[in-house]
């Protein structure tokens, strides 16, 4: 015996099923963010284009890679639902400018500027392009936003408040070694010392402690070799390190906290990240954490809000970093207040 076939109310019933289903899956997948095959040249022109500016070489960016932890975790997946544009100086601040053109003229929606040279060459290639700064030391000390809260134009991101953090930082430094009367101070900057962001403020609280600064500048990458001879072939040697954190100093940090420990010096950075490579001590923001903030300035962009209407955002959490392992290396004997106010201890 034949089994019965089905209705025809029930074959249409099953249809009507099968199309809802269909129906509901397309909607699911509609709610996506910015689901969109990469096969085709319109799909990829209709995709979020994302552009990041940076000096240091991509594997010296501490920022880039948390930047891109913060795109994924915000649903941007470069490749698949965005397309992420970087460029790199390769610690050549000369080369920015055309950089910045380049991303600009690539159709990128928004650019995302790894410290203030990158910003800077940015800003000078558009002024319609939203960019989010990654990482400034004093953007309203600089000119490059109007206020913290209302930064107008088009340029808004996160600061690190390093120029306000420099005279706390040779206070610890006195801490850790209170003999210290000439400070070997490192910077990159084509400003007079006097008129350099961070370092009025530095000088300020050396005249209050009764140190002596020595300044050690560097303009390019180049020079980094020759301003760490200069600093060992001082007629009066320094006893102290502070170095200021830049894209060329950073992209360079390990010479100089060798140069450090080979000389004995104890130092102090503004970034963690250098103690981690062996430098003494450390007070300042998380770089990785501003990379990853970077990523909700950008969401927010695409999503339609104004860079003028975003306040820069000033550091959550200010972070203490010693390398206990190199100030044995050095012999120095840290007080123990100052080991129990650390947030890390590095062996």
């Amino acid at each position: 015996m034949t089994s019965a076939s089905p209705s025809l109310a029930h074959v249409q019933d099953e249809g009507h099923q099968s199309r809802r289903q269909v129906l509901k899956s397309l909607a699911g997948l509609a709610s996506l963010p910015f689901l969109t095959r990469i096969g085709s040249a319109s799909a990829q022109a209709s995709l979020p284009r994302i552009g990041f500016l940076s000096v240091p070489p991509q594997g010296h960016s501490p920022v880039f890679g948390a930047f891109q932890e913060g795109l994924h975790s915000r649903g941007y997946v470069p490749g698949q639902n965005a397309v992420l544009e970087w460029r790199g100086a390769e610690g050549k601040d000369e080369r920015l400018p055309q950089l910045a053109t380049e991303l600009v003229n690539s159709g990128v929606n928004v650019i995302v500027a790894e410290t203030y040279p990158a910003i800077v060459a940015a800003r000078n290639a558009t002024g319609t392009v939203p960019i989010v700064m990654a990482v400034s030391s004093d953007p309203v000390e600089t000119g490059l936003v109007e206020s913290l809260s209302r930064p107008g134009g088009n340029i808004t991101g996160l600061t690190t408040l390093s120029t306000h953090l420099n005279g706390k930082r040779l206070q610890l430094l006195k801490e850790a070694f209170p003999g210290m009367r000439r400070l070997a101070l490192v910077w990159a900057s084509l400003a007079a010392p006097d008129k350099a962001p961070g370092i009025r403020e530095t000088q300020r609280v050396a005249q209050e402690l009764g140190l002596e600064i020595q300044y050690f500048e560097i303009r390019k990458s180049d020079d980094w070799e020759e301003a760490i001879r200069a600093v060992a072939k001082a007629p009066t040697p320094p006893d102290t390190v502070f170095q200021l954190c830049d894209p060329v100093t950073l992209s360079r940090r390990k010479a100089l906290v060798d140069f450090a420990a080979r000389t004995g010096l104890p130092s102090m950075y503004e970034m963690r990240e250098y103690v981690i490579e062996g430098g003494l001590m450390a007070y300042g923001p998380s770089l990785a954490t501003m990379g990853r903030r970077s990523a909700d300035y950008v969401d927010r962009i695409m999503k339609g809000a104004k860079p003028s209407d975003l306040p820069v955002e000033q550091p959550i959490k200010l972070e203490l970093a010693i390398n206990q392992a190199t100030a044995r290396a050095i012999n120095l004997d840290l007080p123990q207040s100052l080991l129990a106010w650390a947030d890390e201890l590095i062996e």
